[in-house]
């Protein structure tokens, strides 16, 4: 070779600067299923503390009576729900995650989950505080 073929390549591992390299891409791809399974797992202790503001919020109202709390019957807000559902939401999210997770647009469930589990705090503040 003496410099007379001027298309000649080289083979080697090397990359142009845009390109991702090997490992880059797979690990991308690698990490939403960790991103979904971190978010729909602490649904759980999430679930447990919203159960305890509950208690707290309904305990709360322990010495209310028509006199001292006169809005405190009206909201037509059930105990139940706002007790039992927190649990319920974290099981459905599991559930549901072991179909979703491996999709980027299964983080879509978890963040719903949290959703559901940051209104049940909401609307029993709300009810407990008026």
């Amino acid at each position: 070779m003496q410099g007379s073929s001027q298309n000649l390549t080289m083979g080697g591992p090397w990359h142009s600067a845009t390109e991702p390299a090997y490992g880059e891409r797979r690990r991308s791809r690698n990490v939403w299923p960790w991103v979904n399974w971190g978010l729909a797992l602490t649904t759980v202790p999430a679930a447990a503390i919203v159960m305890l503001f509950a208690l707290g919020a309904v305990m709360s109202t322990d010495n209310c009576s028509d006199r001292l709390c006169p809005n405190l019957d009206r909201g037509g807000f059930d105990f139940g729900v706002a007790f039992y559902g927190p649990p319920v939401v974290a099981f459905v999210v599991i559930a549901i995650s072991f179909f979703t997770a491996k999709r980027q647009s299964g983080i879509v469930l978890p963040l719903c989950g949290w959703a559901l589990l940051a209104a049940d705090v909401a609307v029993m503040a709300a009810t407990v505080t008026s």
